[in-house]
């Protein structure tokens, strides 16, 4: 067996400076601890724990005085004031290689570029270089990404300093395809970082096993191992020597070993050493020729059931156990224990590490899901297909904060973001857990096993057609009625005529009349001059809302939709009332109330007046009325015309006086009519005439 490590692996220059300062504030016995992990690696954390140097959350949980180390993966300027603010030390352990990313990042935001970081959303790097670049600087993860990027006139793209070259640049091809403009593109990636991606490729390509030393939460491990498995079949990530197993190994001669930027150099040596120990010939005389690793699926029949799960034999010379949880997502241990019997037939898939040291462990779950994800059809980019997903789980990220739920969907589980449930914001998701749902696909990632469903564009079109199906049956309603008023409106057009009293009701009193409906859907108006004879008289004067009244139809202007009604038309007209008490030939005492070029206005009554014209005044020619008559002087007047249907009465005051002095002439000569000639009796009675 051949063991052979990468050229390029373990620490690199940014972490060895980081671990150096923590170690020799240590050695000090500095009051303070790191803020955050200083590096990806649990067990060097873990030692320096051991070594006074701590690892806090928060700058709330450091006391003034106390210094602070700000990990490689770097801080925030907000950080370093609010450090300052808080009255701490600080030992400032970030990576050159992030410093000089986080300053391009700010340069570039300075200089007008807007700031678009290509790395992972969720590492601290990214999020410390993307607070110095300002809040309108954005994160591209992927190529799906870009869609979120705001098209502007000038980008400058920096790159995550551990992120997989061939990504960045197949990001930043179609970043520059989909959003042209002026780019200042600043290669960041530390050099480190592609000296080790490269040096694991040759050595995944030359190796029949390669194991990936590092800590789990570390991304530029993750990448190391990501680009190993493209290139070697037999490829393990593990943190520390404790994992390995001869099972792993197993008919390999070429072992290669990588590690990821935070591993220490003693773990590299310790999986060698352990490496170098094993008995791989006895191992192999023991194993019954069958090949057992951390990803083989296996069949095997089921031997044996109890409290821990199901016990399997599948041709190895260690049984394997396979947990009711890894069997079944749905049952229950007791359903389980109930269905499973001895002799079934089952496919597992062998996961790393062991319930007990003699059993190998199994899972049915992950061997259904490789399965499954066998029948997984790829998702060209930008498209969607439809699919019923059945949620299985309430999703949380580290800090307990709901991030999504896990569904069922095309056999495997896949993530529903928790922004693409609904269109509005859910606070509780409890409701969703067991139900089917109908969703798109919107990724599919086979490498990574990932599948994303979404619900927004199904809810935003079925919302769309709910309120475009309300709106045209508004519309048809609204039409619908038109029509009908339209139809009822002619019908009722066609039961009134000109001149004719109906009998209508009041359904609007207005400053200017009333409105009156005289028909189903046909409403005149009474103007206030059609109210009364009497013209002081207003609309509320005469009745009020929901009152019936008899109106005559003065007219109908059909075009204009215009009823004209008339109240008083269906009145007694109390002028000619009080007028018809009065004859041609009567003689009244009148009232001279206005005085006019041509005349004079008596009063004969309290609604009654006339005219005595200039010319009826007096005998003789006058110039003006006033010449004769004053306002408010009483004179006879004999009414000599009447016209009621005009309502004009002609009065003369001369007549009257001319009549007064004929009669008293007449008296006169009636006395003295025999002392006259005949000759002069005549001559007076034809002076008469």
């Amino acid at each position: 067996m051949e063991i052979k490590v990468a050229e390029h692996c373990g620490f690199c220059y940014g972490v060895k400076r980081a671990v150096a300062l923590a170690e020799k504030a240590a050695t000090d016995h500095v009051q303070g601890a790191t803020l955050g992990p200083l590096i990806h690696n649990p067990q060097l954390i873990a030692e320096l724990a051991s070594e006074g140097i701590a690892c806090k959350d928060s700058l709330e949980q450091f006391a003034p005085g106390e210094t602070v180390i700000f990990r490689s993966h770097g801080e925030g300027p907000e950080t370093y004031a609010q450090a300052e603010k808080q009255g701490l030390t600080i030992l400032d352990a970030t990576c050159p290689n992030v410093r000089l990313a986080q300053q391009k990042a700010a340069q570039a935001a300075a200089d007008g570029y807007f700031p678009v970081i290509v790395g992972e959303k969720n590492h601290p790097e990214v999020k410390s270089i993307l607070k110095w670049a300002g809040k309108n600087a954005i994160c591209v993860e992927c190529i799906k990404d870009i869609s979120y990027v705001p098209r502007q006139e000038r980008y400058g793209v920096i790159i995550q300093t551990t992120f997989e070259l061939q990504k960045f640049n197949d990001i930043l091809q179609a970043l520059q395809e989909q959003r042209p403009g002026e780019y200042r593109v600043e290669r960041t990636i530390c050099l480190a970082t592609a000296q080790r991606q490269q040096a694991a490729v040759k050595l995944a390509a030359e190796s029949d096993a390669v194991i990936v030393i590092g800590g789990r939460n570390s991304a530029n491990t993750r990448h190391l191992f990501e680009l190993v498995q493209q290139h070697c079949r037999q490829a393990y990530h593990i943190e520390t020597a404790s994992e390995l197993s001869s099972d792993m190994l197993r008919g390999c001669n070429k072992i290669g070993i990588t590690a990821g930027a935070s591993t220490p150099d003693r773990l590299i040596k310790e999986a060698i050493l352990v490496m170098e120990n094993m008995d791989f010939e006895s191992m192999l005389n023991e194993s019954m020729e069958v090949e057992v690793y951390p990803g083989k699926v296996v069949n095997g029949t089921v031997i044996q059931l109890d409290k821990d799960g199901v016990y399997v034999s599948f041709g190895y010379r260690h049984d394997g156990l396979i947990p009711y949880s890894e069997w079944s997502q749905t049952e229950s241990a007791e359903e389980l224990q109930n269905s499973i019997k001895v002799g079934d037939e089952v496919e597992a898939k062998v996961v790393p590490g062991s319930t007990k040291s003699d059993f190998v462990r199994l899972s049915k779950i992950k061997a259904e899901r490789d399965a499954a994800w066998k029948n997984v059809a790829e998702l060209p980019e930008g498209e969607k297909r439809p699919a019923t997903v059945k949620v299985l789980r309430i999703i949380k990220n580290k800090a307990k904060n709901i991030v999504g739920l896990g569904v069922a969907v095309e056999g495997v589980e896949g993530f529903m973001p928790a922004s693409h449930v609904e269109l509005r914001r859910v606070e509780d998701f409890t409701g969703y857990v067991g139900k089917e749902l109908e969703a798109e696909i919107i990724e599919v990632d086979l490498e990574k096993k990932r599948i994303v469903v979404s619900r927004r564009d199904l809810l935003r079109a079925e919302a769309d057609a709910k309120r475009k199906a309300y709106k045209e049956a508004k519309e048809a309603r609204i039409a619908a009625a038109k029509e009908a008023r339209a139809a009822a409106e002619e019908a009722a057009y066609n039961s009134v005529a000109e001149g004719e009293v109906y009998t209508g009701k009041v359904v609007k009193v207005a400053e200017f009349g009333l409105f009156v409906e005289i028909g189903e859907g046909l409403v005149g108006l009474v103007h206030n001059t059609e109210l009364s004879w009497d013209r002081s008289v207003k609309a509320a004067d005469v009745a009020k809302e929901g009152d019936e009244v008899t109106v005559l139809v003065k007219s109908i202007d059909r075009e204009n939709k215009r009823v004209a009604l008339s109240i008083k038309a269906t009145l007694e007209d109390p002028w000619k009332v009080e007028a018809s008490q009065f004859h041609i030939g009567d003689i009244l005492d009148v009232e001279v109330v206005r005085l006019l070029a041509f005349g004079a206005i008596v009063k004969l009554s309290d609604k009654v007046e006339g005219l005595v014209h200039i010319s009826e005044i007096a005998p003789e020619r006058i110039e003006a009325p006033s010449d004769v008559l004053e306002v408010g002087q009483v004179v006879k007047a004999e009414i000599i015309k009447m016209d009621l249907d005009s309502k004009k009465i002609g009065l003369s005051i001369s007549k009257v006086k001319r009549d007064a002095e004929k009669n008293e002439f007449r008296s006169y000569m009636g006395s003295k009519k025999s002392h006259l000639s005949q000759n002069l009796s005549e001559q007076l009675e034809s002076l008469e005439k």
